[in-house]
């Protein structure tokens, strides 16, 4: 998803819906686990594109 984020064109990466669209229709594509869900895996790693990685936040309000 980084990568597609850092080398798509804005143009493209707007018709997908920004990061957040683009990283849904992706996710959608990809051979997970029967258990996975937009909240439980999708979620996350947006959260993580985002910069807003629980495990990193957590260790710097400590």
């Amino acid at each position: 998803m980084q990568r597609a984020l850092d080398q798509a064109p804005a143009w493209l990466i707007r018709a997908a819906g920004g990061g957040e669209g683009l990283a849904e229709k992706v996710f959608r594509y990809l051979p997970l686990e029967e258990a996975a869900t937009a909240r439980n895996t999708l979620a996350p790693a947006l959260d993580k594109i985002a910069g807003r990685d629980p495990a990193r936040l957590s260790r710097t309000v400590a």
